[in-house]
């Protein structure tokens, strides 16, 4: 395990250089897919739910607009992630299925299982058999930009489902406007938590050296429940690290009675400005009880907060993984799961 992270070659490191700039090319990357969605041919009526369906990474963009969407809009977003669909879906839902690599066998079947009880989804991938089966189909797709890797473009993905969405739902809140100004704020955000910036005045790197003295654990509330559930999935494939995270107010309900039963957990909480009081007077009872290491808190809009809480997620699992001197390219245990599920 590296010692410091102070590191001058950082970004020249293959291992984590390239996923580093996707990282600080966030914000472009999110209005990219605004215009994508704003673009793709789909039929502008009222609807009963937008249905995002995909797994892994790609449905994490269908979380991130799920949650928005309960805070502000009277038309819900519904995230599917299990083997099949939901069997409800019918012609009054909009359906998104959502395949960075347009590989993904449950989503390739998900096509066929709505195509044959006449639902045409709208396909979003970057190519594949899903990407071929819809054009053949005559389906609305939206190719997102190929080369990435697939949990980076989680940017993307998110612009194109909420453009799209505003376009059925008309909720000014999650508007193209107001998505691309939080995106061009992401600019500024970066300076501080980029590799050149020093630990002490580095809040992304602070919490990478925390995670190498134990297993994290993180409390949110509301939207940055999302950003804590990014940051539990980009520690396991980026950093091989594992994390635990407990939404506030939920998990104070069950699962925290547990925790004093490990040992080595480090309790952090992602802090919101617009936390509202009885949330916070929550999570002043947990500073006494359970000895939070650190409250990270990211302050103005909602969108905005849930967006740097992303960011600063991924750098905190690419920085951990540099500290740890993994590679966060590889991930061989899922690899072998698909070649076996594959190969079956």
């Amino acid at each position: 395990m590296r010692s410091t992270f102070e590191f001058t070659d950082l970004m020249n490191d293959e291992r984590y250089g390239p996923m580093i700039k996707q990282v600080s090319d966030q914000p472009v990357l999110y209005k990219i897919g605004l215009v994508k969605g704003a673009k793709v041919a789909v039929e502008e009526r009222p609807i009963r739910a937008f249905v995002v369906y995909g797994l892994g990474g790609s449905a994490m963009p269908g979380t991130m607009l799920a949650s928005l969407s309960s805070t502000f809009a009277k038309t819900p977003v519904i995230v599917s992630s299990g083997s099949h669909p939901p069997s409800w879906i019918g012609g009054q839902d909009l359906v998104a299925l959502v395949s960075y690599s347009g590989k993904t066998q449950e989503v390739i079947r998900a096509l066929d299982l709505l195509t044959k009880k006449g639902v045409r989804p709208l396909v979003v991938a970057s190519g594949g058999n899903l990407l071929q089966f819809a054009e053949e189909q005559g389906l609305s797709v939206l190719k997102l930009t190929a080369g990435m890797t697939p949990r980076m473009s989680l940017p993307e993905m998110f612009g194109v489902l909420a453009a799209i969405y505003h376009r059925v739902s008309d909720c000014e809140e999650l508007s193209s406007e107001t998505i691309s100004s939080a995106a061009e704020r992401l600019t500024t955000f970066w300076r501080r938590i980029s590799p050149e910036v020093k630990l002490e005045e580095n809040e992304a790197k602070k919490c990478a050296v925390m995670i190498s003295e134990g297993v994290l654990s993180v409390f949110a509330w509301g939207h940055l429940s999302v950003a804590a559930l990014r940051l539990r999935n980009q520690l396991a494939e980026n950093a091989k690290l594992p994390c635990v995270v407990h939404e506030v107010p939920e998990n104070l309900h069950n699962t925290v009675e547990g925790l004093s039963v490990f040992r080595g957990l480090k309790h952090i909480a992602l802090r919101s400005r617009n936390e509202p009081h009885d949330v916070s007077l929550q999570f002043n009872v947990l500073s006494s009880l359970l000895d939070l290491e650190h409250n990270f808190t990211f302050t103005g809009s909602v969108v905005y907060e849930l967006m740097s809480a992303i960011m600063w997620a991924d750098a905190v699992s690419l920085y951990a993984a540099a500290l740890r001197n993994v590679d966060p390219r590889e991930i061989p245990t899922i690899s072998r799961i698909r070649r076996a599920i594959e190969g079956g």
